[in-house]
């Protein structure tokens, strides 16, 4: 606080009170997510049954069904070797572990570049119900973000410092590690190493730039290993292809600020304007905005440039790879730029009156925000384990158990301990973790809802019931065609029209074949929409 103007202690000493407070709240809520979290949905159970194969061979060769680097299912690994992976609440003690030194990074990433408090890093971000979210789940994105943020502080000094070889060893080792955890924080690293280029061209500092240099050439080299596996994702990716462009990723991005609430969304956008255009001004007028931002043009040019042009590596990334864009995917560009608005704010630390509209705007984001994310801190991420039980009171050995989609396959194939067949649309051989070459396969085969159909039709002819497991949208007015293997339809390979169709051929005849059909009500609070499933009681036949 020694940095600060006499006039400006007072203030300083609140700063740090609120970010105290803003990291006790975030703590909290990461507590009460994992006490209510329940049971893993079928994207961490996929995670799971990868990091715990049996050997390692097998669990390279798996990594191209869930394409991210291997360090943190190695960890996950260690996590179930000790003991600590035989329960959910065991494995979400990581989760929760995790989120805790997300939080932690923010403290450590800030006072390593002007030793401040971490205000808009927790305002902005740690108080984000998508952050909260993905961060605590048993997927690797907490674990990227921790890598990732230490990296940006651990540049940051080496960039505004002479740096010492202990810095040097820190910045490769949170740099390798957070490009090891997320194949796209390669792109957050290169926004980094191009602001920090930025300002060391000025300075001449030609060490400096080559040191940012080579650890941005040891991380690329770190994960020339994975160039087959990308291969191999890319022979199965196609299925889960998207028409992406600009605007529609922009707009998933939007969701993502968004989430915490519709006055963090402004404050996003009010904030990043205000970065841009502090960013143009120290480029424009040099000499003249020293006076104004108390020597700091240096960190605005950092901050300035790392923000533009990680976005627009995120954005152009997502828009070439044309995959299915989810709000998650902006988690590591969204926690930089929360450590890039703190570098504005504290470039003009000696404005008294800015300072206090820095705090007051802050704490009014924090404030606002902690409706959703109590709502999500408190939300289930699935009710698959309730159905599996229901069922395993309900159904009978000859009944018949129908999972609406392959997508679910993975979630019940880990909770569901009866005695009834069950059969996932489409059935693949493998359910044990994510296997997309597998759906690619029953794509490319003829439909197989006829098979499915006459085989639901025999187990209700004999006085049997038929169970459907998932989402059931209203029956077809009219009767279904089948869709011609993949790729000869007119949707190629893309996955959704064929798993929508293949539903809507199962609910077209259910609705006039089957004579009794009820939905069971499944106990439940509020559930991650990804995996709130229904559970559906088929029985009787109707005479043709």
């Amino acid at each position: 606080m020694k940095r600060f103007l006499p006039e400006g202690k007072t203030l300083a000493r609140c700063e740090f009170a609120a970010a105290i407070l803003l990291t006790l709240l975030s703590l909290a809520f990461h507590v009460v997510f994992f006490l209510h979290a329940g049971p893993l949905w079928r994207d961490e159970i996929s995670s799971l049954a990868l990091a715990t194969k049996p050997t390692l061979d097998e669990f390279w060769r798996c990594l191209a069904f869930d394409p991210f680097p291997a360090s943190y299912f190695l960890l996950v690994r260690s996590w179930h070797a000790i003991g600590l992976g035989e329960s959910d609440l065991a494995l979400r003690e990581l989760g929760l572990l995790i989120g805790a030194l997300l939080v932690g990074s923010f403290w450590l990433s800030s006072y390593l570049i002007d030793k401040s408090p971490p205000v808009w890093p927790l305002a902005l971000f740690a108080l984000n119900p998508l952050t909260l979210e993905a961060g605590d789940s048993l997927r690797p994105y907490g674990f990227g973000l921790i890598w990732i943020v230490l990296a940006f502080g651990l540049i940051g000094r080496i960039t505004f410092n002479e740096s010492g070889k202990r810095s040097a060893l820190f910045a490769l080792l949170a740099v390798l590690l957070s490009v090891q955890s997320i194949f796209t924080n390669a792109f957050i690293f290169f926004a980094i190493a191009v602001a920090a280029a930025g300002v060391l061209l000025q300075k001449r500092a030609w060490q400096r730039m080559t040191l940012i240099l080579g650890i941005g050439v040891l991380a690329a080299l770190s994960l020339t290993p994975y160039l087959p596996i990308m291969q191999a994702t890319h022979d199965w990716a196609k299925i889960i292809g998207n028409k992406n462009d600009v605007a529609s990723v922009v707009a998933v991005g939007r969701d993502a600020i968004g989430d915490a609430g519709v006055f963090a969304k402004w404050t996003w956008l009010a904030v990043g304007s205000a970065l841009a255009a502090a960013l143009a001004s120290a480029l424009v007028f040099g000499s003249r905005l020293r006076a104004i931002v108390d020597r700091n043009r240096d960190r605005i040019i950092f901050a300035g440039i790392s923000v533009l042009v990680a976005a627009a590596a995120t954005i152009g990334f997502l828009c070439a790879v044309r995959y299915l864009v989810f709000p998650r995917y902006f988690l590591a560009v969204m926690a930089m730029a929360t450590l890039c608005v703190n570098i504005l704010w504290n470039a003009i630390s000696n404005r008294l009156a800015v300072r206090t509209l820095s705090l007051f705007l802050a704490l009014v984001v924090a404030a606002t925000s902690l409706r959703s994310l109590s709502e999500r801190a408190n939300m289930r991420m699935t009710n698959c384990d309730k159905i599996a039980a229901t069922l395993e009171q309900r159904a009978s050995a000859d009944d018949l158990i129908i999972l609406t989609s392959f997508l679910y396959g993975v979630s019940f194939q880990r909770y569901y301990h009866g005695r009834t067949n069950w059969v996932a649309l489409p059935q693949v051989d493998d359910f044990s973790l994510h296997r997309w070459d597998l759906l690619k396969q029953a794509m490319a085969r003829p439909d197989p809802v006829p098979d499915l159909l006459s085989r639901a039709e025999s187990v209700l002819q004999a006085g049997h019931k038929v169970f459907l497991v998932g989402k059931l949208g209203p029956p077809p007015a009219v009767q279904p065609e089948s869709l011609p293997p993949a790729p000869q339809s007119e949707f190629v390979w893309q996955m959704e029209p064929y798993l929508n169709q293949w539903k809507s051929e199962l609910t077209y005849w259910l609705e006039h074949h089957a004579l009794h059909g009820t939905e069971l009500a499944i106990e439940q609070t509020r559930v991650n929409p990804f995996e709130q499933l229904g559970l559906f009681e088929v029985s009787g036949l109707r005479e043709r």
